[in-house]
């Protein structure tokens, strides 16, 4: 019998007091109501079946030691004992939140705390008592940043402190045990919530197997890591080169400013063991306690506090740099290079239409990857103007090929056009005078007139005074009294040959003078292009130019 207690030690503090009961007092009926009734009330009434079984097997050896229990109905007696403890221990390994054996003064403590406690009632010591509760929040990771849904996911632990006036004790009377830890459903928690949660699938924290810390000043601790889904509301204007201001409120839904209140357990989140973005970058996290007032219509001006958690994020815009604004700008580019290709070359047309659509497809993904919204990013407007201007090269572009094909009417230019373009805009574009070619092929003109015989009776009057025969290339002589035929015949062949000569001068004049036009109108259409290709390096570098202000003057 003296070794019995020790063989005993390892089986548990209610095991102990089952035993000891089993001693001195045994009830008289078998039944489990019998034998809880006479149970002392500090053992657990997870010990019932245990109890029971010990009863029934103690009243076998009983009656077979002739009522001497001997040294093997107490080994029989513990070895009942384990296998009761073995199979309760598979039962409470089953469920987090059954009763977890205890032994010595940490059993008499947690008794102490829970046997009249109330996980209903909020732990304060009168009912008008305010509770305060802290709140702390530390950033782990940032899972997803989804633009479009304009959600934030992120890993965070999550700690809560507060003062229970119901679970204080004082040290020296249960073997100087300062904390204890038990399963968070077996006190009251504060029913906070993510006023911006947008997971479906989240149904609270105080539902979740967690444990809580209690102190022996009352003190109750509560740290748990979770994955929340909030709603974030991104100004995308200044996208890629944007940052962002994300907003985590946490706070009670039921209980009112009147009965719980918040504050944040320091000025700023923890960033201690966050894991970097490979996207965003953190700027700071916040933390500020609030206390709001609903209005009538809510809730007849009823406060309610809440602690919010601010993250101010940064875009690493390095991705998009080079995988979307450099292939911008080059597209930009190359279609200002599109201009020194020959004017009536028909390639140059569909070389830009080529372009035009190439920019297209750059304003299809910023809008696949931005949410839809009535702020319009600068990058975008900079694609949008760049195909405004891309547009208008290709009209204007099509506007100096027709200026081209003027050509065909042969009419010249209105000499206003010709002085304002050819001359004046020609030489401000670096072109030269264009004007001069025109004014020599007039000179010319002018002066190209053919006479083949400008008095035919000279020839007469010379003839006759010598006498003398002409020869008229027949290689006859013509005499003198045959003059005045001859002299009608030859006048009248003249006559036609100069005629004929005249016409064919005329002919070749009106192809030099349509030769002339035709450059004329080139020369103009190449001043058209010129001013064109100004305007177009003028509008698309002041677009750059701003936007890249813009995105320079972005705080943060």
């Amino acid at each position: 019998m003296e070794r019995f207690p020790e063989f005993l030690e390892n089986l548990g503090h209610d095991e102990d007091i089952a035993l000891e009961w089993l001693r001195e007092d045994l009830p008289q009926d078998d039944s489990e109501y019998e034998i809880w009734s006479v149970m002392p009330h500090h053992v657990h009434r997870g010990m019932l079946g245990t109890i029971t079984k010990v009863s029934l097997l103690h009243r076998v050896i009983k009656k077979t030691a002739m009522g001497q229990p001997t040294l093997f109905c107490l080994a029989t007696i513990c070895v009942a004992l384990l296998l009761s403890s073995k199979a309760s221990g598979r039962e409470k390994y089953k469920s987090s939140f059954s009763f977890t054996t205890r032994s010595g003064n940490d059993s008499l403590l947690y008794h102490h705390l829970f046997d009249n406690y109330d996980v209903e009632l909020r732990p304060v010591a009168e009912n008008t008592d305010i509770l305060m509760v802290e709140m702390g929040v530390a950033l782990t990771h940032i899972i997803d940043m989804h633009e479009k849904h304009q959600t934030l996911t992120a890993s965070l632990w999550l700690t809560m402190g507060w003062n229970d006036t119901h679970l204080q004790w004082s040290p020296e009377e249960f073997g100087n045990f300062k904390t204890i830890t038990v399963p968070s459903p077996k006190v009251w928690m504060p029913d906070i919530v993510l006023y911006q949660n947008v997971d479906p699938y989240f149904d609270g924290w105080s539902h979740r197997e967690t444990y809580v810390k209690i102190h022996d000043n009352g003190y109750v601790l509560w740290e748990v890591p979770a994955v929340i889904v909030s709603s974030c509301h991104l100004d995308v204007s200044n996208f890629p080169f944007d940052t962002q201001a994300c907003q985590l409120k946490f706070g009670p839904w039921i209980h009112s400013g009147f009965e719980l209140v918040m504050r944040a357990m320091a000025e700023n989140g923890s960033l201690e063991g966050f894991i970097q973005h490979p996207e965003w970058r953190v700027l700071y996290f916040k933390a500020t306690a609030n206390m709001i007032w609903y209005g009538e219509d809510f809730n007849i001006g009823t406060p309610y506090a809440d602690v919010t958690f601010t993250l101010g994020l940064q875009r690493k815009s390095t991705f998009y740099v080079f995988n979307l604004l450099l292939p911008c700008l080059l597209l930009t580019f190359i279609m200002a290079v599109t201009f020194f290709l020959p004017i009536n070359s028909g390639e140059r047309l569909s070389f830009g239409v080529s372009l035009l659509l190439s920019m297209v497809v750059f304003q299809l993904v910023i809008t696949e990857v931005l949410p839809e919204s009535d702020k319009l990013p600068w990058i975008g407007r900079y694609v949008i103007i760049t195909m405004i201007l891309m547009s208008f090269s290709l009209a204007m572009t099509i506007f100096v090929m027709h200026v081209c094909d003027c050509t065909v009417s042969v009419e010249p230019l209105p000499k206003w056009v010709r002085e304002v373009m050819l001359k004046r805009l020609a030489k401000v574009m670096l072109m030269g005078d264009l004007s001069k070619n025109l004014r020599t092929i007039e000179t010319d003109d002018s002066s190209s007139k053919i006479e083949l015989v400008n008095d035919i009776s000279d020839l007469t009057d010379t003839l006759y005074a010598n006498n003398s025969s002409v020869h008229c290339g027949l290689q006859k002589d013509v005499k003198l009294t045959d003059w005045y035929a001859f002299q009608t015949k030859m006048t009248s062949t003249l006559h036609d040959i100069e005629r004929k000569v005249n016409d064919v001068l005329d002919i070749m004049r009106h192809h030099q003078r349509h030769r002339a036009y035709e450059k004329e109108w080139r020369s103009l259409a190449k001043v058209l292009d010129r001013i064109f290709l100004i305007m177009y390096i003028l509008v698309a570098g002041a677009c750059l130019v701003s936007f890249a202000s813009n995105t320079s003057n972005e705080p943060g």
